[in-house]
């Protein structure tokens, strides 16, 4: 059978295939003849021309539900919209060029409620769904599999996915501000001589004592972190190809460097540079590991990588001019290369000190011209230093407010994915609340015309409640809560228990009294528990709070502006 030819069909004759395949090949040529045909738009006054085949190019859309068959623009011809043209134009290109651009002139919030109006999703507003969030996290080396392995991970990998795991990040900065400071502080002369004194009511020893304690501290606290995060990822290799896990490598490995036999208090020259070097790296590995914490350093360091070959440019020019002009500093301040003159230019190595300082625009002073010629290639090196300084700049400068765009809409999308997370927290638990007081309200005789006998409830509430109760300590607390409800046959997981304990422990003291399960039993039989309606509404509620909050800023920020 020839490839793509469909299968005959039981109980059809060849004439009615024949027929069948008549009125497809005249479908698709109709199709072919309506995608060529020109309709025009007309928006605010602004007439726009295009093709019906390139509004169907984006199925779902406004533009797309006009362009179909039985669509107003298929049979007009033609549509007005009253909306703004700035953007439409840059709507139409998207289904031209598939490419979706805002256009300088048009704040957020208008594009945002223009990209609504025509039901395209708009990237700034982009919501993963919860597999796709899972998906990009096991990309990363998440374990797919629940267990202790991936609680570790998402602790130290993922400060969004619960309370104790942001917590840990904000000590982590703290700990590393700590570990800078006492790093520093010990450089003081005080601290590297040995004196005799005092230090903000400590003795110096005392206090070395205490920056020793610290140092060891930190080095251990990263060194456990760094353990758990090779030791939980499954994407090893992919783990040690990305810089910032090699600063934390960098960060502990000179403390076990100096724990090696001879090289702290070895008094050779090569053990003494050794452990100088160690001390070095150890300051310069805690900063930049600070640096993974904040975003301004992720986008200078993502600049200055995708910026390589401008600073490749950069460099090969730097060091042609700076040779160039220290050789003609050279002999312009040595005209007989074979009489040693009083010139502090006494060789072409020296005049590159001096070429790299005055091309880079510092000028120290140190080293001054005294000839004619010699300060003639000093202000030559000077200018060449703005053009070879101005040019690579410029470039970068673009590149950086091209990452810096894109770090905020990283933001924001990071930002839309945590409000995701608690959302889906918040629907869990009034979605086990509902079913938790459905099945309560079956126990207690809860009946629809509301005739029920409250001291019977309370009984029977009484039972329940210490039948919940296993340690018989008077409360229910999350873990005998989440027995309960899986034993009713709901598996809510732990978002949605948190936030049915939030709801009933009224008194925030973590543990449910009589009382407060006495107030829900009265919820339920008022029929106050929140219903399917109830639980769809939130799940909306908070897409049309965000839009609203930046509805918000944008019009105080124009007013402002005015």
């Amino acid at each position: 059978r020839r490839r793509g030819a469909r299968a005959p069909q039981p109980g059809i004759t060849s004439q009615e295939r024949a027929e069948q395949l008549q009125r497809e090949r005249e479908e698709r040529e109709q199709r072919e003849i309506e995608n060529e045909t020109i309709v025009q738009i007309n928006v605010s006054g602004r007439v726009f021309q295009t093709k019906l085949g390139t509004l169907r190019r984006v199925p779902g859309t406004l533009l797309a539900n006009y362009a179909a068959p039985d669509g107003e623009l298929t049979v007009h011809g033609h549509i007005f919209l009253d909306r703004d043209y700035k953007s439409f134009y840059a709507v139409l290109q998207y289904y031209r060029t598939d490419r979706l651009n805002q256009p300088a002139s048009v704040p957020d919030d208008l594009w945002g409620d223009e990209l609504l109006f025509y039901k395209i999703r708009n990237p700034v507003e982009f919501q993963m769904t919860e597999q796709e969030m899972i998906q990009v996290q096991i990309d990363k080396g998440m374990p797919p599999e629940h267990g202790f392995r991936q609680s570790i991970w998402l602790f130290f990998e993922d400060p969004a996915s619960s309370t104790p795991a942001r917590y840990q990040s904000i000590v982590g900065v703290l700990v590393i501000m700590l570990a800078v400071s006492a790093a520093v502080t010990q450089t003081m002369p005080r601290f590297r001589h040995g004196e005799t004194g005092m230090f903000y009511g400590y003795t110096i020893e005392e206090a070395t004592r205490i920056f020793t304690g610290v140092e060891t501290g930190v080095v251990v606290y990263f060194t456990i972190e760094l353990v758990c995060r090779v030791w939980s990822t499954t994407k090893k290799l992919r783990f040690w190809t990305q810089v910032p896990n090699w600063i934390d490598l960098l960060a502990i490995l000179p403390f076990y460097i100096e724990l090696l036999p001879g090289v702290n208090g070895g008094t050779s020259l090569v053990v003494v540079r050794i452990f100088r070097l160690t001390r070095i790296f150890r300051i310069i590995g805690m900063v930049a590991k600070l640096g993974k914490y904040s975003s301004g350093a992720k986008v200078m360091g993502s600049t200055l990588y995708s910026c390589r070959r401008e600073l490749a440019v950069l460099g090969i020019v730097f060091v042609m001019a700076i040779t160039i002009f220290a050789s003609f500093m050279f002999f312009c301040e040595n005209p007989d290369v074979a009489v040693m003159g009083s010139t502090p230019y006494e060789s072409v190595l020296t005049s590159i000190y001096w070429a790299g300082i005055t091309v880079t625009t510092v000028g120290y002073g140190d080293m001054t011209p005294e000839t004619r010629c010699g300060q003639f290639v000093a202000c030559m090196a000077a200018i060449a230093g703005v053009f070879c300084l101005g040019l690579p700049i410029s470039v970068i400068t673009t590149k950086f407010t091209d990452k810096y765009k894109e770090m905020l809409l990283e933001q924001k999308v990071e930002k839309e994915r945590n409000r995701f997370i608690q959302a889906k927290k918040k629907i869990a638990g009034m979605r086990g609340i509902s079913q938790f007081g459905g099945v309560l309200g079956k126990v207690f005789g809860v009946t629809d015309d509301g005739q029920e006998d409250m001291e019977m409830i309370m009984k029977v509430a009484t039972k329940v409640f210490h039948e919940m109760d296993h340690d018989n300590s008077n409360t229910i607390d999350a873990a005998e809560l989440k027995e309960a409800v899986k034993k009713l046959g709901f598996d809510l997981g732990q978002d949605g228990i948190d936030y049915m304990m939030e709801f009933i422990d009224t008194d925030n003291n973590g543990t449910l009294e009589f009382d407060e399960f006495s107030k829900f039993v009265e919820m339920v039989v008022r029929g106050e528990i929140p219903t399917p309606e109830d639980i769809q509404t939130a799940a909306l509620k908070a897409s049309e709070e965000e839009r609203n909050k930046r509805r918000k800023k944008a019009h105080a920020r124009r007013w402002g502006d005015g």
